[in-house]
């Protein structure tokens, strides 16, 4: 009874892994194992093929390897094969390389092995320059791209230096014209100061005319006062009077501003 059902397990993976079911051929193999005790180098290599095309890689390289030292030199030189291919899909050349070398130890006469040993050998020679040149550009392009950063860095900060001069050359100027501003201002103020004061120093000019003129005309009332026959004395006190009086008209025009008075200032 026991016999049977090992029988028809060992039939039924061999079915799902010939029917290219291989998730159902991983669960027949690994129920050969678990409750068969059933773990040959024929049956692991089954199930690590049916790993490797359900395209589970990782649990494929280690069920390979597990049969690397397997007393059944063509398992172990077939197991070292697919090993090798699944290296090489990953880009580990060298590693893959090695992979197919070991398969041809454990079994010269293994021509997929040695197909692809030879493949891979004559690829790695004829393209290591191009691999060193790949490196190369890439070292180039990053130095490039480095450098294209470096003069745009440059660019950027010549450009900030030049608004940041070009801003101080404008508040330099701002301030030469402020400054150019209240010098005009200083200068206005001073041409009027100077302009007031030589209105004010014309002033006891004119006051001087004025008197010289008083005098000449108290002269000629003088004379007119001598054809009137009036006394000395009662000319005097006629001048004295007219005197008075023009001094007072004088000194009340003076006091009179000849512009409306400013703001905070009293007027005359």
């Amino acid at each position: 009874m026991e016999i049977s059902k090992k029988n028809a397990a060992i039939k039924e993976a061999e079915k799902s892994y010939g029917e290219a079911k291989y998730e159902k051929s991983i669960e027949d193999h690994l129920k050969l194992n678990t409750e068969f005790g059933i773990n040959n180098a024929a049956s692991t290599f089954n199930l690590a093929l049916s790993y490797q095309y359900a395209e589970k890689h990782e649990e494929a390289q280690r069920t390979f390897m597990s049969l690397l030292s397997s007393d059944d030199k063509m398992i172990a030189s077939f197991a070292s094969n697919h090993n090798g291919m699944l290296l090489a899909n990953d880009k580990k050349y060298k590693e893959a390389l090695e992979a197919f070398k070991y398969s041809l130890i454990k079994d010269p006469n293994n021509e997929s092995a040695r197909y692809n040993y030879e493949l891979l050998a004559r690829w790695l020679e004829e393209n290591e320059d191009q691999q060193d040149q790949d490196q190369d550009d890439e070292g180039e392009d990053e130095e490039n791209e480095d450098d294209q950063e470096k003069d745009d860095q440059n660019q950027d900060e010549k450009d900030q230096e030049k608004k940041d001069e070009n801003k101080k050359n404008g508040e330099g100027e701002e301030e030469a014209d402020n400054e150019e501003d209240v010098d005009s201002e200083k200068k206005e103020d001073k041409d009027g100061e100077k302009s007031q004061n030589e209105k004010d120093s014309q002033e006891p000019s004119e006051l001087d005319s004025d008197l010289s003129e008083r005098e000449k005309a108290q002269e000629q009332l003088k004379e007119r006062l001598k054809e009137m026959n009036l006394t000395p004395e009662q000319a005097a006190q006629i001048l004295d009077a007219m005197n008075a009086a023009e001094l007072r008209y004088i000194q009340q025009n003076r006091k009179k501003p000849t512009k409306k008075a400013e703001r905070g200032l009293p007027e005359w």
